[in-house]
């Protein structure tokens, strides 16, 4: 397989890559999310799906936290003992977390995925503080898209950058 092939690949699956990738991430294993954000909106220039692949992350990603509110909402405190059980400090994890919560109600959903573990954290915290689960997936939506747009962005601007000076033509030896 040729480097052509390859990239023709990535290029038609690109979409489920990115629904796969961040689909796992957000349910809380480690897999990041964000170098294959980055690489897919590099390769959404050429393809032109951006829109689809920003979409994709953002179904990923809600789909993600609302099994993490049901769970909350089901199990209450004990899925956020658990989750807190993996933490640095469990100790000081559910006080912390839910005083953040509070203290920023929906918004808290929004930058959720910008602070580490607090992204896992919050859903579950959502749905044993009882929100409403139509705001709850709207703030959820919001704080993913504002996420995944900031991450498949700048791969796409870097590859457009990239394009413009001609600085990414690689050569590769021939075949022999």
């Amino acid at each position: 397989m040729d480097l052509s092939q390859i990239t023709d690949s990535l290029q038609r699956d690109a979409v489920w890559v990115v629904f796969l990738n961040v689909l796992l991430q957000q349910a809380g294993l480690p897999v990041p999310a964000v170098p294959t954000l980055l690489l897919a909106g590099s390769l959404a220039l050429s393809s032109g799906q951006l829109a689809n692949m920003l979409a994709a992350a953002i179904l990923a990603s809600v789909i993600a936290d609302w099994m993490w509110y049901l769970a909350g909402r089901a199990f209450g405190y004990r899925v956020l003992t658990g989750l807190c059980r993996l933490s640095i400090n469990p100790g000081s994890c559910v006080s912390q977390t839910e005083a953040r919560f509070v203290r920023w109600g929906l918004g808290s959903l929004v930058v959720a995925k910008f602070i580490p573990g607090f992204s896992t954290v919050a859903p579950p915290i959502a749905g044993a503080l009882r929100m409403r689960l139509p705001g709850f997936v709207l703030a959820a939506a919001a704080g993913a898209a504002l996420w995944a747009g900031l991450a498949l962005g700048p791969g796409g601007f870097c590859a457009r950058k990239c394009i413009r000076r001609s600085a990414c033509s690689i050569s590769m030896p021939a075949a022999r």
